[in-house]
């Protein structure tokens, strides 16, 4: 069992740190909902073989997070600020660490336009997505304000549900699913295209780095790493079940015409001709899964700019207006907004997989020659 109990203070401040599990929970959160929600922006470059290039790279990324673990241990060292400006000092540790702040405010951008327009556009159709964004960034700006207590139980009690949910529709959508759309594999070998596609399913799950920012907080530094891989074993298989699921479901030529498959897929769910209960879990997971992701992106954001020092009282105010309006602006129009995430997926993997293993590299190189000239 998740102990997700928090003891407070007189004041209010928090006594207790989080532990290795609630990390967990937290790779959880940011690295699931992008995957499973726009597959087909990558599967248009992967076509059918779009679960190949998913497979390597997942393992790739599970190496990737092997390593930025177990460098957190082994330099003794879990803040980025100090591990960017240790590796190239103030100047370029600065620099570099305002670019992955920036790609966090972009995954804000993310999670609220494809959040309103998903549902706009798929099940709440005469519901403007601008009322929909309203409701959404609002409720995430209560529970970020409210501390990290409220963000963890949050995030536990969500993913948890979103879990169960996800299994279930997995079950219920079984009968549907023709794996002869698999075939022929690699029927035209490696093109330039299935190459896109793997870079950007790289860059999707390098959201997992924004867990890195919650690493300081944790009690039980030992056991961040069995915890986390396990977690992210965990992310890897769910998302190949996933995406081989609805190449099996739709065939890929009219998956690549879906913007959000998985809303689909579960229309297709009928029990007995009078039971349709698809929705209902693909809502769960699609609105608790975004909503998830911002606040902990959010809040991972927040601890940056402190660490950058250009944080005030009015930055969680600001930062939520500006997400706003880049979420008017990008959810009135799918075109657009999936133009976006095209750029945002390279986007990740500079400033999520890229920046981030260069700089805990050199950082490491350091601490090891640094600890043998003492």
């Amino acid at each position: 069992m998740v102990n997700i109990s928090i003891r407070y203070s007189k004041g209010g401040d928090i006594i207790d740190k989080f532990n290795a599990r609630h990390l967990g929970f937290i790779i959880l959160g940011v690295s699931i909902v992008s995957l499973k929600t726009y597959p087909s922006l990558m599967t248009r470059n992967g076509g059918r073989d779009s679960w190949i290039t998913l497979i390597i790279a997942s393992i790739i990324i599970f190496l990737y997070a092997w390593f930025m673990l177990s460098s957190f241990k082994k330099t003794n060292t879990f803040n980025l600020y100090n591990i960017y400006c240790g590796a190239l000092g103030k100047f370029w540790g600065n620099f570099l660490l305002i670019l992955f702040a920036i790609t966090l405010f972009l995954s804000l951008v993310e999670s609220a336009s494809v959040e309103a327009n998903s549902m706009h556009t798929n099940m709440l159709f005469e519901v403007p997505s601008w009322y929909i964004l309203i409701f959404f960034v609002c409720p995430a700006l209560y529970t970020i304000k409210k501390g990290k207590a409220a963000l963890i139980i949050t995030t536990v009690i969500s993913m948890v549900l979103i879990i169960i949910s996800g299994i279930n529709l997995s079950i219920l959508t079984i009968k549907y699913k023709k794996l002869y759309y698999l075939l022929p594999i690699l029927k035209d070998g490696i093109r330039p295209d299935i190459i896109k596609s793997f870079l950007q399913f790289l860059g999707l799950y390098g959201c997992f780095t924004i867990a890195f920012a919650y690493i300081e907080d944790i009690q039980d530094k030992n056991k961040i790493v069995r915890t986390s891989l396990i977690s992210l074993i965990f992310i890897i298989q769910m998302q190949i079940i996933s995406i081989m699921g609805i190449i099996t479901t739709f065939e890929i030529r009219y998956l690549n015409t879906m913007p959000y498959p998985k809303l689909l897929q579960t229309q297709l769910v009928e029990l007995s001709r009078f039971m349709e209960s698809g929705e209902f879990f693909v809502m769960l997971q699609i609105l608790g899964g975004w909503y998830i992701k911002y606040v902990l992106t959010f809040y991972a954001l927040m601890k940056i700019l402190k660490d950058l020092k250009i944080y005030d009282k009015y930055t969680i105010y600001t930062s939520s207006l500006l997400v706003l309006i880049a979420g008017l602006a990008l959810s009135q129009d799918t075109f657009n907004l999936f133009r976006f995430l095209n750029y945002y997926t390279y986007i990740c993997l500079v400033n999520f997989v890229i920046i981030p293993f260069i700089m805990m590299l050199i950082f490491r190189i350091r601490t090891v020659q640094k600890n043998r000239g003492q």
